[in-house]
């Protein structure tokens, strides 16, 4: 093959080249999206693993009134005639609220991989649980009817709103603002240690608001 040959070859060997150049772009633009889906899926699976993640654990020391007055028959003020025996009850109760966030809730659309960086949408943190711990409770004060069924139900009752306590105060102390600080705190640098990438994460889904209503 003479000189001329060869000169005449390499215009068609500059095209091939770039014709391989492009085809091989062309099949890494192909293939990147089903190599993020499958890092979105293996996130996603680490992160349902974890399932309710709690955050933040609030401590209460608080005391509790409760008093149920029987009916009266001829009530003059001065003078009635009870138609059973009054109750009343005074606790001082320890109890605990904790926040959490139910990574359970979190779908495949809720995390997003742009290049370097890994962005998850949280649901809103939420009270887990909240008691009152029976153990470090005690009454102060307690006086129920002789009728067992009655002054059971009548404690009950008290431990009950000693409860409904407990969350309204976690609630009112700002719980949940303090398990979203947490939740970057834990799981922010749990997702960039398995990912090696930035994470962000943001909440979804506005809280509901909530009512108490305590006798």
């Amino acid at each position: 093959m003479n000189f001329k040959a060869i000169l005449r070859l390499i215009p068609w060997i500059i095209v091939l080249v770039l014709l391989a150049f492009l085809w091989l772009r062309r099949l890494g633009n192909y293939t990147t999206p089903e190599r993020r889906q499958i890092e979105s899926t293996l996130v996603l699976q680490e992160i349902e693993k974890l399932g309710k993640l709690e955050l933040v654990k609030y401590n209460y020391k608080e005391v509790v009134e409760m008093e149920n007055v029987a009916k009266r028959y001829l009530d003059l003020g001065y003078f009635y005639i009870p138609g059973g025996q009054d109750q009343k009850a005074i606790l001082i109760a320890q109890g605990e609220a904790v926040a959490c966030i139910d990574l359970q809730k979190i779908k495949k659309e809720d995390i997003e991989l742009r290049q370097d960086t890994l962005i998850v949408n949280l649901p809103q943190p939420e009270i887990c649980y909240y008691k009152v711990n029976l153990e470090n409770s005690k009454f102060y004060d307690l006086k129920t009817s002789s009728d067992h069924k009655k002054a059971g139900a009548f404690v009950d009752e008290v431990y009950a709103k000693a409860e409904a306590q407990v969350k309204e105060a976690a609630l009112q102390s700002g719980i949940l603002a303090d398990a979203k600080i947490m939740s970057g705190n834990v799981l922010k640098p749990f997702l960039e240690n398995i990912t090696g990438v930035t994470v962000i994460l943001n909440f979804s889904e506005k809280p509901e608001a909530i009512r108490f209503e305590l006798d």
